[in-house]
């Protein structure tokens, strides 16, 4: 191999590394995506067993959203534009059914929602569950939010690595 072929490729491998950096500020956000997913495609499944039409809409619209947000993030590999205005629709969409569910767990839409719940302590299980699911819906608002401004800890790492030959 050539000088001209050695630096070539050197240059291709750091700019492959640019764009795993790009693609790496969103990885916490793919994952945590991804729970929601399969966490609302299983209540789906569960509702669907015991057919009860309002919980199955509900899971089924928040399952398919969510699968437009993971999407959205397998784009980021390509696509170097700060903002994923999918998924951040997403989450703060997440928080608000959320929250409106752990107000339903304590009401008479309960059965339609949860049928599975039959005592009060799996009722504060899914409540603790719901709340934990609004504090990670939280954090990653406030990751899209710095990486959208520039002050996640990715930028300065793309930036310095940049600058080396």
């Amino acid at each position: 191999m050539n000088k001209f072929q050695s630096k070539s490729v050197a240059e291709k491998k750091k700019a492959d590394s640019i764009k795993y950096l790009y693609f790496s500020r969103y990885l916490m956000l793919r994952y945590i995506v991804i729970i929601f997913l399969f966490t609302n495609l299983f209540w789906l499944l569960i509702l669907t067993q015991y057919q009860r039409w309002l919980g199955i809409i509900i899971s089924g619209i928040m399952t398919i959203l969510a699968a437009i947000a993971a999407i959205e993030q397998l784009t980021k590999m390509h696509n170097r534009k700060r903002d994923i205005p999918a998924t951040r629709y997403y989450f703060w969409l997440q928080i608000g059914v959320n929250v409106a569910l752990v107000c339903c767990v304590f009401l008479p839409l309960k059965d339609q929602l949860f049928p599975f719940l039959t005592n009060m302590s799996s009722v504060y299980l899914i409540c603790a569950i719901f709340l934990i699911g609004i504090l990670l819906c939280y954090l990653c608002e406030r990751r899209i939010r710095n990486i959208r401004v520039g002050k996640d800890k990715y930028q300065k790492l793309i930036a310095t690595f940049k600058k080396i030959n």
